[in-house]
Order: structure tokens, then sequence, then C-alpha cells
């Protein structure tokens, strides 16, 4: 995981992370309203993520836009993470980097601003660029749409809390949690992971210069309920 962060870094001249410790604008999750949206008005959720997942950034979008999209996607598209995401990590653990990059295209129709989706589509086009015994029908270009749409998640995440127990980082899927530690804030070595009401609670073995507390807690409200629904 960190030599391929640091091949992100190589080929797209870009650190994921611009967060922050310290003094900060703080945006939690307000549920209620998020899911009130997306059941009243989910054509206003879909116009949100279409700006967010846009190739151009909007910098008109406000924070609270941004949270409204990310966050009320996962009404609309609730099991995409934890069904044909799953089959996409296989695939690039056998290195089926074309087949993974596909299904991830597939499931970003469906999805537009799919961490899963996002993170093995740049991880593909990573790997597919460094191998020079092959032509593989990507770009660096292609490469720098996923990764600029994953930055931008990754920042919405982190306006949302600051990893305390008492402003948890908010997320939709247990892989965010994963995704989020690794890629932007640069820690790939966890401890124990215990729940904690509606926190997943980590305790990590290392920090960085982007997180430096012992310990980071998600609020897991909404996986609670996809994972619920599975078994209705």
């Amino acid at each position: 995981m960190r030599q391929i962060s640091l091949l992100l870094v190589i080929l797209f001249y870009l650190p994921l992370s611009t967060f922050a410790q310290g003094e900060r604008e703080i945006i939690p999750v307000n549920w209620k309203e998020v899911k009130e949206v997306a059941e009243k008005d989910p054509q206003r959720i879909k116009s949100l993520v279409a700006r967010l997942s846009a190739n151009e950034i909007d910098t008109t979008m406000t924070w609270n836009e941004r949270i409204l999209a990310y966050y009320g996607q996962s009404y609309l598209t609730p099991n995409t993470e934890m069904g044909e995401g799953r089959e996409l990590d296989k695939l690039l653990k056998e290195r089926k980097y074309e087949e993974c990059l596909s299904g991830a295209k597939e499931l970003l129709k469906k999805n537009p601003v799919s961490l899963k989706a996002l993170r093995n589509a740049v991880f593909s086009i990573t790997l597919m660029l460094r191998d020079s015994t092959n032509h593989h029908d990507v770009s660096r270009e292609e490469g720098q749409v996923y990764f600029n749409r994953m930055s931008r998640i990754f920042n919405t995440i982190a306006i949302t809390g600051d990893g305390t127990q008492e402003k948890p980082f908010y997320v939709t899927a247990v892989s965010d949690e994963y995704f989020f530690m690794n890629l932007y804030l640069d820690i790939q070595e966890t401890g124990n992971q215990y729940l904690s009401g509606t926190f997943d609670v980590f305790d990590l073995k290392e920090t960085s210069k982007y997180y430096s507390r012992p310990k980071i807690y998600f609020e897991i409200t909404r996986v609670l309920e996809i994972e619920a629904g599975l078994f209705q």
C-alpha cells in the first residue's frame, strides 16, 4: 500500500492530503437532513454528485453541498461498495488491472463518488503505467481525473471531523475508513479495532504528519444501517 501511495505521488505530482490538525472548520453530517433530501428530492442529490464528480473542480460548491452529495449518494446506491466493490478488490489482487478498471468504470456509472471504484481505478492505471513490458490503453491524464475526484471526496470526509470521539470522521462504508487512513492520512499500520456505539475505533500503531493522535474514531451510523438492510 505504501509503495502504491508513493507511485501515486510520483505519477500525479500531488499529495492526497490537505488535512491539517488544529483549528479548522468541522461540519458533522446531519443524517436526518441528508436522508430527508434523498427521499424527497433525489434529483438534488444527483445534481450535486454530478458537480462533485465533474472532471474540473466546481469551486462554487460549498462544503455543505459536498457533504450532501457524497453522503446523500449512499441512500441512492446503498450496496455498491459491499457488492460490486468487492469484486474490484479481487480483480486488483489478482493483477487483472484492465478488468478491474473496466469494472470500476461501470460502478462509477451507478455511483460516481464510489471511493471503492475510484481507488481501484487509480491503482489499476498506476500499475499499468508502471508496467513497461505491456502497452495498456491508459494514460496519466485518465488517472488524474479519477485521482482528483478521489481527493475531493477525501477532503469532504476530512471536513466532517478531526478523528476524536467528540468529532469523528463520518463514513458510509468500512472500506472508506481504510482508504482514508492509508491514502489520505498516510497511516498504514493499525492495531486493535473495535465498535463503541456508532463509532468504529482504531488504536494506531503508527501516526503521520497528517494525524498524530493514538486513536481515530469513525462515525458509522450509515454503515450500520446499510448492513442491517442487507439482512432484512
